[in-house]
């Protein structure tokens, strides 16, 4: 009996037999695994969100994480579009204070934010003064201020989106 023949692989060769696997195993697993848009515990006491992932036995990769946090400021964008191209289209200068008024979105709730008449008033006024004081008036403590880090930079965020825009820029 002679010895098996071992095909010698290279690393494109490797590539296209994990790119050809990969689909199919996507699909076995959303099989398994309904997609739950918010996590839930199952019968063995793990905690798990979208297909199936165990969000509490396996760490998030940072491109994991940066793809989530891109989908949720595109979320937060389109829930407060509407609101932007009315400050856009009477104050185009606004411009540069978007990335501040779209993390405060992130932050706070997109659509608390996209239904705040009275900050939207200070922000078509572009009394910037105002709007830092009527996003303080935000129950920061109850999102993501709890500790004195945190609410530090909270309140830069909020500082930065009411500075003269050089500033904010």
């Amino acid at each position: 009996m002679g010895l098996p023949v071992v095909t010698d692989l290279d690393d494109q060769a490797l590539q296209d037999v994990e790119s050809r696997a990969h689909p199919l195993a996507m699909d076995l697993i959303r099989g398994l695994f309904p997609m739950q848009p918010y996590p839930k515990t199952d019968a063995q006491g793990v905690l798990r969100h979208g297909f199936g992932r165990p969000i509490e036995k396996r760490a998030m990769s940072d491109a994991t994480a940066s793809f989530a946090l891109a989908d949720d400021l595109r979320a937060t964008q389109a829930i407060l579009r509407g609101r932007v191209f009315e400050l856009i289209a009477v104050h185009p200068e606004a411009e540069p204070r978007l990335p501040y008024l779209y993390a405060i979105g992130d932050l706070l709730g997109a659509e608390k934010l996209r239904d705040w008449s009275a900050l939207w008033e200070q922000l078509r006024r572009e009394d910037w003064q105002a709007v830092a004081v009527e996003l303080m008036t935000a129950k920061w403590d109850a999102y993501y201020a709890s500790s004195l880090d945190k609410r530090r930079a909270v309140m830069g965020l909020v500082l930065a989106i009411s500075s003269p825009v050089g500033v904010a820029a």
